[in-house]
């Protein structure tokens, strides 16, 4: 039986990819220190998060042995004698009788459960969530996301991820007010390794000698780039509601991107997204109300509640649904010589035999990658 057992349920766009990057970069060490990540890998905790959240889309794409998932982990934290860690952004989707079942299951195998939220102010949060959603195949802009949000409709997901307050109504009904905790993000310009020291301080981690080098990241793309994906999706319509669409135009855009686009380069296309003054002021008030009621609350709070206040003054930065076309246009550009530069610089593939098809003159002289390669290369400056 485990001692604790620590449920990280969010919220997205709180970090959650940058801490759980390095707890599974550190897995096998964070063992030996008696904290446990069960299910041994990501994806296995995504599929039993899937399970406990009952995500009809999800559970349609996954395995027998996959819809077994959150049955595993519970086996597993129970086999334990120290502590574990489940960590899965998506979990803020549960309801309010599905997170009690899950935290029965895993109160009958740990001395005590624990629910932790990782939490960031909404000024960030909104074009952050908004880029998420472009990511998985939306079209919508950044204005249309937001007035939706602004109606403060709680069926409107983003709420349903980002309303700190509310997600742990649904979640610590069950939980001691104790076991209850909210990291709080640190503001822009803070020690890009705080929120990392605040949570080993929660789980009770000693990070000496724990590599810190991030293997992945969840990179932020710039205006320019999501307004080229935000074109790209409009051929895909509702692609974010299908979950095998999503995946497949998510898994090919996103790896391109950064490495193709002019944006990573030209510091005349601005990397930040700016709010328009309407929208950031509505953002500044929904954003103090939520920590006054996180103030009032019993929960255990690491770190600072004010640097979840949004700054009262919008930043510098440029709108994403008004880039020129001219910077869309060149990031297009960019990513095509790219893919084709990629392609070019592949090995050939021969006919099984090892020949060219007989009778088929299109074949018969194929052009060469390495003549392609410098085509490429010449457009587009590369050497």
């Amino acid at each position: 039986m485990a001692r604790r057992v620590f449920v990280h349920i969010g919220t997205p766009k709180s970090g959650t990819t940058y801490l759980q990057s390095l707890w599974w970069h550190n897995a096998a060490d964070l063992a030996e220190q008696g904290l446990l990540l069960p299910g041994g890998s990501a994806d296995v905790q995504f599929q039993a998060s899937a399970v406990v959240r009952d995500n009809a889309g999800v559970l349609a794409t996954m395995t027998e042995r996959q819809l077994g998932a959150w049955d595993r982990l519970v086996e597993e934290v129970g086999a334990w004698e120290g502590d574990a860690l489940i960590s899965q952004e998506q979990l803020v989707e549960t309801s309010r009788e599905d997170a009690d079942a899950a935290l029965a299951r895993l109160q009958a195998v740990a001395d005590e459960v624990h629910v932790v939220v990782t939490a960031r102010d909404l000024v960030r949060q909104v074009p952050s969530a908004w880029q998420q959603r472009v990511k998985h195949g939306s079209s919508t802009t950044l204005r249309k996301f937001f007035t939706r949000a602004a109606k403060d409709d709680p069926a409107f997901n983003f709420w349903h991820h980002q309303d700190v307050p509310r997600i742990l109504e649904r979640w610590a009904s069950t939980v001691l007010p104790e076991r209850v905790h909210v990291v709080v993000l640190p503001r822009p310009g803070a020690d890009p390794d705080l929120l990392w020291h605040r949570t080993c301080e929660l789980l009770g981690i000693d990070d000496t000698g724990l590599s810190l080098d991030t293997p992945v990241a969840n990179e932020t793309l710039a205006p320019a780039e999501i307004a080229f994906l935000r074109g790209v999706n409009a051929h895909f319509p509702n692609a974010h509601l299908d979950v095998a669409l999503s995946r497949r135009v998510k898994g090919f855009m996103e790896p391109r991107l950064g490495a193709a686009s002019p944006a990573r380069t030209a510091p005349r296309i601005a990397p930040r997204i700016s709010l328009a003054p309407d929208m950031h002021g509505w953002l500044v008030e929904r954003g103090n109300r939520m920590v006054d009621e996180l103030a009032a609350a019993p929960w255990h709070v690491v770190g600072d509640l004010d640097d979840l206040r949004p700054d009262p003054e919008p930043g510098d930065g440029l709108d994403p649904d008004a880039v020129p076309d001219a910077e869309v246009l060149e990031v297009a550009v960019s990513f095509i010589a790219a893919e084709l530069l990629a392609r070019a610089e592949q090995p050939d593939t021969p006919t099984a035999s090892g020949t060219v098809p007989e009778g088929d003159s299109s074949a018969a002289e194929p052009p060469s990658r390495t003549a392609l390669a410098r085509v490429v290369r010449r457009l587009t400056g590369r050497r």
